[in-house]
């Protein structure tokens, strides 16, 4: 819907844009060059709607990059600011700079010049006609927030701020000018009895707010607003399921989460451009605003792969990888590999430490011994690093293991592309663990973090912090090892163009039959685990 704010809605006379408390023109506010109206032409998206309309005390206001949530806040105090006199309404974050290059300066730049009454600098204030007051301060100190009496609070970035921060400014949004007290038909205000003996007004209508602004992240944010929320409402594509517990549910606290792509008016190519070459975990987190990667695990669904063992049939081909280390565990990992079924099986860990490699290759081929004869998918995989020669004879590790028998191959090197995969792995159910038989790798999974974000730290690593990761090292190579869906692992016949001659339609244009030297047996014992369509003779 478009509307015509050229001209007032009152009297219908031209309207001009209007110059801000800033200086510069008004971004939405314009003036009637007659009656002295003043008309806000600012049009919220619907997920910005949301936000206005939602009549809890406290919103959570959660979004990833780009999708306008300092607008909303702003619009939310200037609507604060023009329906309560008298106010008091208070914007900060946990340093200065987080506020002032934000949320104010936003503020300042749209809020009519002619609405100011006075402003200090030094007190960092500025006072309305209507006798409002917006005030800014710095959240770093929870302890300074307790002489306010507040109509209005926004906590901006509010992950940056310590948890005691909300706690404080809840107490302190007790201001009674955004409310309004009950009357009778006489238009007597109604008092009712305090359980002290002291009458005091009944409240009818009550519109004091506390907006808590922020990515999604981990901490308080999480804990004592997403999670306690009475009402969670998602924006464009959030996948995050919420599971909210009915006992824990605070009445007055309400959450909003938007994902990127709800900004009709973001740059074209803006998505496209920010995901370019980010892990996946990234992504998720703050392009689809992803609590659960938020959290800062590296594979959030992990657990959901943990099984109780089960005998692993002989007819699936096993594979199996090495992550070395001396003082830190040496884990050697054992998988299976269920094509028919499109499935990795992790059945089987074994960890030690303070071996040598003598020691090591005897514990590697005692567990290789439950493995039918060739049914080893490809060579065991090995740390990339342990081709980096070790001592003054220029031997790699991986030459140390070839002395008794034992020839790795090295995994893959890139991190990112490792964890893009395996998360792909989890978040598809492609692998499960045996969670008895594989402890420490669970225990791992169930630990392993990304360091935690500091803000303005454009050198911040994205990589996850490199402790108690083992096990989870060899994980990572096997599923790189494998294609992004193991019932596409092709055992077959290439022609001169790549075209695999094994399959259906191209075995009947060239009219090969796959195996057909092969023997019944064999084809028993391999032959449908590994989908092939078979002709015996």
């Amino acid at each position: 819907m478009r509307r015509d704010f050229s001209k007032c809605p009152r009297c219908h006379a031209a309207t001009i844009v209007c110059k801000s408390f800033s200086g510069a023109p008004s971004e939405y506010w314009r003036e009637c060059t007659n009656c002295n109206t003043y008309v806000n032409t600012y049009m919220p998206q619907p997920h910005q709607s949301a936000v206005h309309e939602d009549t809890h005390r406290y919103i959570g206001n959660f979004g990833g990059y780009g999708t306008g949530k300092t607008t909303t806040s702003r619009e939310e105090v200037l609507k604060h600011i023009l329906i309560t006199p008298g106010g008091n309404t208070l914007i900060g974050a946990n340093v200065q700079s987080q506020y002032d290059q934000t949320i104010r300066r936003e503020l300042e730049a749209d809020l009519p010049d002619a609405f100011v009454r006075d402003y200090s600098a030094q007190k960092q204030y500025i006072d309305l006609w209507n006798g409002h007051r917006i005030m800014y301060r710095p959240f770093d100190d929870p302890d300074k927030l307790r002489s306010y009496n507040l109509s209005m609070f926004v906590i901006v970035e509010a992950s940056e701020c310590k948890p005691e921060v909300f706690t404080q400014l809840k107490t302190r949004l007790r201001n009674l000018s955004a409310t309004i007290p009950e009357k009778d038909t006489d238009g007597n205000v109604v008092m009712t009895r305090h359980e002290s003996g002291i009458e005091v007004p009944s409240i009818e209508f009550d519109w004091r707010k506390g907006i808590v602004e922020s990515n999604p992240d981990a901490g308080w944010v999480l804990e004592d607003v997403l999670n306690v929320s009475s009402e969670i409402t998602r924006h464009g594509r959030v996948y995050d399921e919420y599971n909210l517990e009915e006992e824990t549910k605070d009445d007055a606290i309400a959450s909003h989460v938007a994902s990127t792509d709800v900004n009709a008016y973001l740059p074209v190519g803006f998505i496209a451009e920010q995901t370019k070459n980010k892990p996946a975990w990234w992504v998720n987190r703050f392009i689809y605003s992803s609590f659960t990667y938020a959290v800062g695990l590296v594979y959030p669904h992990a657990v959901t792969s943990f099984q109780p063992s089960r005998p692993v049939s002989t007819n699936l081909r096993r594979i199996a990888a090495h992550d070395y280390g001396l003082a830190d565990d040496s884990v050697f990992l054992f998988g299976a590999v269920d094509e028919r079924r499109g499935l990795l099986i992790i059945y089987k860990e074994l960890r030690t430490n303070d071996r040598d490699i003598e020691e090591l290759a005897h514990i590697f081929l005692e567990g290789c011994k439950d493995i039918p004869m060739g049914m080893m998918l490809c060579q065991p995989l090995i740390d990339p690093k342990s081709a980096a020669k070790r001592d003054y004879e220029k031997k790699t590790l991986s030459t140390h293991y070839e002395e008794f028998g034992i020839y790795f191959k090295p995994g893959q090197v890139n991190l990112d592309a490792r964890i893009y995969r395996t998360n792909s792995y989890f978040e598809s159910k492609r692998v499960i663990i045996y969670e008895d038989m594989c402890p420490g790798l669970c225990k791992e999974l169930r630990g392993y973090k990304f360091p935690e974000r500091t803000l303005g730290n454009r050198k911040q690593s994205m990589k996850p912090v490199d402790k108690n990761n083992h096990g989870i090292n060899a994980l990572e190579w096997i599923c790189m090892e494998l294609p992004s869906n193991p019932k596409d692992i092709m055992y077959g016949i290439f022609d001169k163009h790549g075209r695999n001659v094994m399959s259906e339609d191209e075995a009947t244009d060239h009219g090969i039959v796959p195996f057909e030297l092969q023997d019944d047996d064999y084809v028993e014992a391999v032959g449908d685990n590994a989908g092939y369509k078979h002709t015996t003779w």
